[in-house]
């Protein structure tokens, strides 16, 4: 047999060669491989004759390897061969371009690439050497490739001996480039180690919000095509993450991933960056993009880089070519020839806080927004990296409960998604094994600004929000309220009319003002939810809307915001007038009419309005509840995070029905139907707590526990960018000037004249004299700001600096009434037995001297003198020299309320 026959013979049956661990692609292209006629064979061995190498053959030796041949088409991406797998024949490239390269640390390192007319996969074949390929090859373009089996090569070595030189010709060559290419990898190595970069999971997640969701667009735009990005981003906010997750994306999946920080270059002795490390430098160091050839780099803080290496960058962007830096490292080291360029297809993404300027790039520029606008985003972030700092020390995953949910949504993140992490990994090495919920205390760095020194009690005194979610708060207090409420505003019409025999003077003024005056700083306005004119009120519109359904008026809260506050500040010197000069603390009638007064207003506004806009706009104790109710040491609050990424129904302020609740500690009583806040407050946008009456409506309603009770400092809504209005000024003042009103004869006496009734028979001269007595607190106060302002014009404005006497002005009339509870709120029993018609002689009573009273009074006015110091100080946010005429002032007045009140 003849060679010719025997290649032909092993050639013929190309479906029946076997092809271990070949690629499916190309086992089926070469298993439909046929061999051509003889003018195909022909056109191959003319196509051979012409070739650089081929052609040196003689043409016996030419025929017999076109004979050999089996040709197949490959299309783009197709893996020829691949590391491991057994040899089965040789390739030779008739057209297109192939890729051999293998796998490295850093990722697909390339050896060579072939093109028309090369050989390769020959090397274990041609030496008929037993072994697997250590590259692989891949069809970068549809290329067509023809194929001389093992067998069959081997042969035509034999039988052909002229072939031999001409192969190991080539082998010498590829050897050496092998060589050459496996040194310049282990340099590639060593200079990228410290630049390689994690490549993240297909796993990841990216949130939920709208910046999420444009986020995700813009990723899946980037990973179609290798266009440059650029993040314009604060730090930690996810770059390395986000450019890791557009390469894994892309086709560059399987190449290296590095990153470079601008800032963190080294300098030169002149204090410039020096960019070796990006652009490398000629003789001396070969620059990042030079080392990666293919990948993608992120490149951080690119506005560090001077003008001219970002004006490099952009060359780079538009012709792929690396401008290395010129071969001068120092004034005595000069290089002998200019840079060359250098030819990269790395990816570039640029990161930058900055806007960057690149023009005519076609770049995607992506906001990467900080961690504080992407609230709705946390809770999805927390779980995913609760779960890989769990798997990373092998233990179940732990769960947040809605306090700890709380605390991370209001935070504002410094450090962005960094610090988030950097929280909850050091909150899973602080949570003992066997527990399955972090506590709030591992999460003890995570604490807003809003919520400095202050303490959640729903959270730290379980019982008392199971309390308030009960049915029986507040509504079942009611009942008990209009117990009492009823028959002692009766008993002001039928009963006795004397202090000493009447049960409504005594409760009124000896329990009721000293008692709520007391409790305004530790409980705030938690009267206005068992109020009794407003629980008349309710329970009449309900009534009314029964029997005449109909819809409620809305409020004009543009016009009540402006002269509400107006109104309900004339209700008040209507009252002050109506008790001085008709002397309400003595006539029990006038101060039932003044109770059954309050209460109409209240049913009035609730049969026409929606709501209870008596109570936040006009009703002038709920005015004064509301202004003292700002030094109370308890506040309710939402957090405004987890309201507005959490909450879609707004329950609390809307109204809504029973919402469900999803965490595992839930009460039943929590997310039940309510129908909104009675005085149109969202408790994420308290300011103060002045709109707020304590009733809980959105604790009930709210199925996220974003609600809430927290204990703080006094005075806190005070200190802090409150935003104070001139009516509440003028209440503020009237209050502090009420307490001269009601030692009016003991100044008029001082001031000489002792002969000037204050009473309702001498109306015309007591009502200026009344009203003048009101006003000595708005004098004093006003002149002395004015001589502080001449003193230091850097002064805030008036209505900003009186506040620091609110706590006086409580102080004040707490005093005033400290006698009346320590001499006769103790003579209830008596008193009531009187009202009822019984004498009272024998009935238990607790009272204590005028000079125990006394000396309670003066315990109360040094107290307000120190807690006035504080917040004047904070207010102003000046010295203690600039703020001594307001220190002065109130010293002088604490003086004077020793004097009236001896």
């Amino acid at each position: 047999m003849n060679a010719k026959t025997n290649l032909t013979t092993a050639a013929q049956t190309p479906a029946e060669l076997t092809f271990p661990n070949l690629p499916l692609p190309l086992m089926s292209d070469l298993c439909s491989a046929v061999v051509e006629d003889e003018k195909a064979v022909e056109d191959y061995q003319n196509w051979l004759s012409f070739h650089r190498v081929w052609g040196q053959l003689p043409t016996e030796a030419l025929q017999a390897i076109a004979q050999s041949f089996l040709r197949f088409r490959v299309e783009p991406q197709t893996l020829i061969f691949q590391e491991g797998q057994t040899p089965i024949g040789l390739y030779l490239l008739q057209w297109g371009t192939v890729e051999i390269f293998r796998r490295s640390p850093i990722g697909q390192s390339l050896i060579r690439y072939r093109n028309a007319g090369d050989l390769f996969g020959y090397t274990l074949v041609a030496n008929a050497v037993e072994g697997a390929y250590q590259t692989n090859a891949i069809a970068l373009t549809t290329s067509e490739i023809w194929f001389i089996p093992k067998a069959a090569f081997q042969h035509l070595m034999v039988e052909y001996p002229s072939i031999q030189p001409v192969i190991q010709s080539l082998l010498s060559q590829d050897l050496h480039e092998y060589m050459a290419r496996i040194t310049w990898e282990q340099m590639r190595i060593q200079g990228l180690q410290s630049y390689i970069q994690t490549i993240p999971s297909e796993t990841t997640i990216l949130g939920c919000s709208k910046a999420a969701q444009k986020l995700t667009e813009q990723i899946h735009q980037a990973t179609t095509n290798q266009n440059p990005v650029v993040f314009q981003a604060q730090a930690g906010t996810g770059k390395t993450f986000l450019a890791g997750l557009i390469h894994v994306r892309s086709g560059l999946a399987s190449q290296p991933f590095a990153e470079l920080n601008c800032a963190n270059l080294p300098r030169t002795e002149d204090g410039r960056l020096n960019t070796d490390p990006l652009f490398g430098r000629i003789g001396h160091q070969a620059g990042i993009l030079e080392l990666l050839e293919r990948g993608t780099l992120l490149l951080v803080n690119v506005q560090a880089l001077s003008e001219g290496d970002r004006t490099r960058i952009i060359h780079y962007l538009k012709t792929g070519l690396v401008l290395p830096n010129h071969g001068i490292v120092s004034k005595t080291d000069l290089a002998t020839e200019p840079p060359k360029p250098i030819q990269s297809w790395v990816r570039l993404i640029l990161a930058s806080p900055k806007k960057l300027d690149l023009p005519e790039i076609n770049a995607i520029v992506m906001r990467l927004f900080p961690l504080p606008q992407r609230k709705e985003d946390i809770s999805e972030f927390a779980r995913y990296f609760l779960t890989r700092f769990c798997r990373e020390q092998n233990r179940p995953r732990l769960q947040l409960d809605q306090s700890d949910l709380r605390r991370l949504l209001s935070y504002d993140y410094p450090g962005n998604f960094t610090e988030l992490a950097e929280i909850l990994h050091r909150a899973v090495i602080m949570t003992p094994l066997g527990q399955t919920v972090i506590s709030e205390q591992a999460l003890w760095s995570v604490q807003s600004a809003r919520n400095a020194f202050r303490l959640d009690l729903l959270t730290h005194v379980p019982w008392l929000r199971q309390a308030l979610l009960s049915r029986w708060y507040p509504k079942g207090i009611w009942i008990v309220m209009m117990v009492f409420f009823v028959p002692v505003t009766l008993a002001g019409f039928l009963g006795p009319q004397g202090r000493e025999s009447s049960v409504t003077l005594n409760l009124f003024w000896a329990w009721w003002w000293p008692g709520y005056l007391f409790l305004f700083v530790f409980v705030g306005r938690l009267w206005c939810a068992v109020c009794p004119f407003m629980i008349t009120a309710e329970w009449i519109r309900r009534f009314s809307l029964w029997v005449f359904p109909r819809r409620q008026l809305t409020w004009n809260t543009q016009w009540l915001n402006r002269w509400g506050a107006w109104v309900l500040f004339g209700g008040f010197v209507a009252i002050y007038l109506w008790e001085k000069l008709w002397d309400l603390p003595h006539h029990a009638a006038l101060s039932a009419w003044l109770l059954l007064t309050i209460t109409a207003g209240a049913v009035i506004c609730s049969l026409i309005y929606e709501r209870r806009l008596w109570c936040r706009y006009l009703c002038p104790i709920g005015g004064m509840n509301g202004m003292f109710a700002k030094l109370s040491i308890l506040e309710l609050r939402s957090t405004q995070q987890v309201c507005g990424s959490q909450c879609s129904t707004f329950g609390c302020y809307k109204g809504s029905g029973a919402t469900p609740v999803i965490f595992a500690d839930a009460l039943p009583t929590e997310g039940q139907s309510t129908g909104g806040c009675p005085l149109y407050s969202h408790p994420a946008q308290l300011q103060d707590n002045r709109d707020c009456v304590l009733c809980m409506t959105c604790l009930k309603a709210c199925p996220h526990r974003s609600v809430q009770l927290n204990l703080r400092f006094p005075t806190s809504d005070l200190l802090d960018n409150h935003r104070g209005f001139g009516a509440e000024v003028a209440l503020l003042l009237l209050l502090l000037g009420g307490v001269f009103m009601h030692h009016a004869q003991r100044i008029l006496g001082a001031l000489g004249f002792h002969d000037i009734p204050i009473d309702a028979d001498h109306l015309l001269i007591s009502t200026p004299n009344a009203l003048a007595l009101l006003s000595i607190p708005a004098v004093l106060t006003y002149l002395t700001h004015a001589i502080a302002r001449f003193l230091d014009p850097q002064q805030p404005d008036y209505l900003t600096v009186i506040y620091a006497y609110l706590p006086f002005t409580l102080a004040a009339n707490l005093a005033h009434y400290i006698p009346a509870a320590m001499t006769e709120a103790g003579q209830i029993l008596p008193v009531l037995a009187r009202t009822l018609g019984y004498s009272g002689a024998g009935w238990p009573t607790l009272t204590w001297s005028l000079e125990v009273a006394q000396f309670l009074q003066g315990v109360t006015l040094l107290s307000a003198l120190v807690f006035s110091v504080y917040p004047l100080l904070r207010i102003t946010q000046r010295t203690w020299v600039s703020n001594l005429p307001h220190l002065l002032l109130l010293s002088g007045l604490t003086g004077m309320g020793f004097w009236l009140m001896a």
